[in-house]
């Protein structure tokens, strides 16, 4: 139910009135929210998923139940694909946005590295940080004597390469702050403002010195987004302040131009999508489009109502499904849905999700692109079970060559069927198929979950059995070759070679060479068709293993 206080409004310049048990003003942790935090943050805490194997008690999808059971478990899996049978569009919305830890580590050389690889290579097309209001940014560290400095270096650089800012509005600048919530390493104050008319010029000024550097016409590309989570321990005011929130926030970003996106409510475990379209609804607020987060570890019974609903491969798709229904049956049934937040460092996980969520949203925000990451302090190794496409150093995680082989996919949806492909043309005719072998969540141990910490340090190679697909490709029409590439714990990983080298802490500058070229995925390999209308094409996948498959035109 929406907290009747949210329609209730707070008028510009007014002050916040402190409940009787007001939030702690001497201490950096987050007390008033530690079991919440406990229970709902294990994603950034990397903490392995307890009861993970009771959760495969629900239905997997037909074709995976079937795999990964063991050494005899080898009959081929037989797919027909019709390459010239397009069944609807593929748009490529885990290109839209990648997330990133806190804006300031924008200035730093590994991070614009990490950027650059992650456009070109990965086809991103915004970032979307926390912390752009931080004390370390300088913009309101002085209260009103605004400073930009520091994020026009950052948006510079990103524009410069071809990545656009995807606004996070957060956190609350120490001069503004009603209390002394903060969040992790770097102490983002989670607190409301203590005078809401703080937020709102700041942020109308921000919004104003961006128009004026970049142009209106550039930042009207742009999304705002308003803080991050604050349905758990990111806010520590009530949900009825984080609308008040909304409302200064996107008043103050329409005043300099209504043709700027703006919305939120950018919750974990997609809550509060209802309400905050009933929300603006009520109150005549503009909302451009709603934005969540879903983990495939997120608690289940905040989401569908109950533990154990779903596997864990089901749970994004099955979740998303179900606020896109939200959005459909409210007030505003046409409004953009964005998963601004999810993460895997499985392939085949990775694979199979964005297969499985064709349709249900117009964004889903890869977190995060970069491990120049310290949510919770300085990463104590060169691998490390933090987030990150690419490691430090840069060196790539698998998961970075999963979305380069994602991005060379066509616009085009071949049909296949119900099985472990994506098939699809690109506007100049050639077909490009993702083909994978995801082993479900109780075979594999947490390898498949979305948790860094089953894959990114070598912890855990992915266990299970090969798969065997025989494609069936019909409308060849004389197509002589097909090339394959493919990603998984051995090709296109550094972590035999660092796992070789005795798993050194702070590799020596020849050893991260070689980490490097260990990690560099090989070229395609050729295999010979033999020229004629259909023909079967048989490949072999390794637990948790992808393949790119590739027909010139």
């Amino acid at each position: 139910m929406l907290d009747t206080q949210a329609t209730t409004g707070v008028t510009l310049g007014s002050e916040l009135t402190r409940p009787a048990m007001g939030r702690p003003r001497d201490t950096n942790a987050l007390p008033v929210r530690e079991q919440e935090l406990e229970k709902q943050m294990k994603r950034r805490e990397f903490l392995a998923a307890a009861g993970a194997s009771a959760l495969m008690a629900a239905t997997a999808r037909s074709w995976a139940a079937g795999i990964g059971a063991g050494p005899g478990d080898d009959a081929p899996a037989g797919i027909a694909i019709d390459l010239k049978k397009a069944i609807g569009g593929l748009p490529h919305v885990w290109e839209r946005c990648a997330g990133s830890d806190r804006t300031v580590v924008g200035l730093r050389d590994q991070w614009r590295k990490d950027l650059v690889r992650a456009g070109r290579d990965c086809g991103i097309l915004s970032v979307r940080c926390h912390g752009l209001f931080d004390d370390e940014m300088g913009i309101a560290a002085s209260g009103g004597n605004y400073n930009y400095l520091y994020v026009d270096q950052v948006y510079d650089f990103m524009l410069d390469n071809g990545v656009r800012p995807f606004v996070e509005l957060s956190f609350m600048p120490e001069a503004f702050a009603s209390s002394a919530n903060r969040m992790f390493f770097y102490k983002g104050n989670v607190s409301p403002p203590t005078n809401w008319r703080d937020w709102h010029d700041m942020v109308q000024a921000f919004t104003a010195h961006c128009v004026k550097r970049y142009g209106a016409a550039e930042v009207a590309q742009w999304q705002f987004e308003v803080w991050n989570e604050p349905n758990i321990g990111f806010w520590a005011g009530t949900k009825a302040e984080y609308f008040e929130l909304y409302r200064q926030s996107v008043l103050a970003v329409k005043s300099v131009d209504k043709r700027i996106a703006v919305g939120g409510p950018a919750t974990a475990m997609l809550a509060w999508i209802p309400d905050m379209i009933q929300f603006c609804a009520a109150n005549n607020l503009p909302l451009d489009f709603v934005s969540t987060h879903i983990y495939p570890n997120d608690p289940q019974r905040g989401i569908f109502g109950k533990e154990h609903a779903f596997s864990y491969e089901q749970v994004m798709p099955k979740g998303i499904a179900q606020v896109k229904q939200q959005v459909e049956s409210s007030a505003m049934p046409h409004l953009p849905l964005l998963i601004t937040e999810w993460s895997s460092q499985n392939p085949a996980f990775m694979a199979d999700t964005i297969r499985n969520c064709i349709g249900l949203t117009e964004c889903m925000s890869y977190w995060t692109f970069s491990n120049v990451f310290e949510e919770l302090g300085v990463p104590g190794t060169v691998f490390n079970n933090t987030f990150g496409l690419l490691d430090q150093y840069g060196i790539p995680r698998t998961s970075f060559h999963a979305m380069s082989l994602l991005r060379k996919l066509g616009e085009k949806r071949l049909q296949t069927g119900d099985s472990p492909v994506l098939a699809t043309q690109r506007p100049d005719g050639s077909i490009a198929m993702l083909v994978w072998n995801l082993i479900p969540e109780a075979a594999s141990g947490a390898f498949a979950n979305g948790n860094p910490a089953a894959s990114a340090a070598g912890a855990s190679l992915a266990k299970g059995a090969p798969l065997v697909l025989n494609l069936q490709l019909n409308g060849l029409d004389g197509r002589k070759q097909i090339r394959v590439s493919e990603v998984n714990d051995h090709t296109g990983s550094a972590i035999p070679a660092w796992e070789a080298m005795g798993k050194p802490a702070s590799p020596t500058r020849e050893q991260i060479a070689n980490l490097h070229r260990a990690a560099t995925l090989p070229a395609a390999t050729v295999s010979a068709l033999k020229g004629s209308a259909s023909e079967t094409f048989s490949i072999t996948l390794p637990p948790n293993g992808i393949a790119l498959l590739e027909l010139d035109a």
